[in-house]
């Protein structure tokens, strides 16, 4: 009988080690007729504590790519969307890229032109998913909260999006921590 251990890593993290009892017939390992025995030694050491709801708001003014506060996200947001998704059911439930091609894309324009509308904010716009800014994110929307292209509020706003055929997308707002790196566009076109 011989004993190994196992390690798991992913993204460069140790996620588990485990003792594992293997019975050697002929040479080929075989697993112990009362299984392997499992000893988790993995303990979490993650101080973060920036997890917070969807709708929790920062507890600090983040800075913009040149050191000045940059603006928070507005407030109205939120209300505005749910209330768009719901006015907009069929908007929502097409919104797949993947699925309905270039249509799908309604929901979220509309959505925009929808918050800027909001207080004359032309604030709202897209996330640039490559360095050329030609492809965009396609379930969230982003807030430009400093003078440059940088310095954005990114909020998922499509949940379960490109869902399974007895699934649906729905309406969602998760905001995600501020981005001082990731472009933003005001057209995708």
């Amino acid at each position: 009988m011989h004993r190994r251990a196992l390690v798991v890593v992913l993204a460069g993290l140790y996620l588990a080690a485990c003792d594992i009892r293997l019975d050697m017939a002929d040479g080929t390992p075989t697993a112990s007729p009362t299984g392997p025995t499992i000893t988790n030694t993995n303990t979490n050491t993650s101080t973060n504590n920036n997890d917070r709801s969807d709708t929790a708001p920062t507890t600090s003014t983040p800075s913009s790519p040149n050191g000045d506060a940059a603006l928070p996200l507005p407030s109205y947001g939120e209300a505005v969307t749910r209330d768009f998704a719901d006015k907009n059911p069929a908007l929502l439930a097409n919104s797949c890229q993947d699925k309905t091609g270039e249509t799908a894309w309604q929901f979220l324009d509309q959505l925009i032109n929808t918050l800027r509308a909001r207080d004359r904010d032309h604030r709202w716009g897209y996330l640039c998913k490559d360095a050329n800014c030609l492809t965009f994110g396609r379930d969230v929307i982003t807030y430009k909260a400093t003078a440059a292209d940088t310095g954005i509020w990114i909020v998922d706003v499509i949940g379960n999006h490109c869902p399974l055929a007895n699934e649906t997308a729905m309406v969602r707002w998760g905001v995600l921590p501020f981005e001082t790196a990731r472009r933003w566009a005001a057209s995708r076109k």
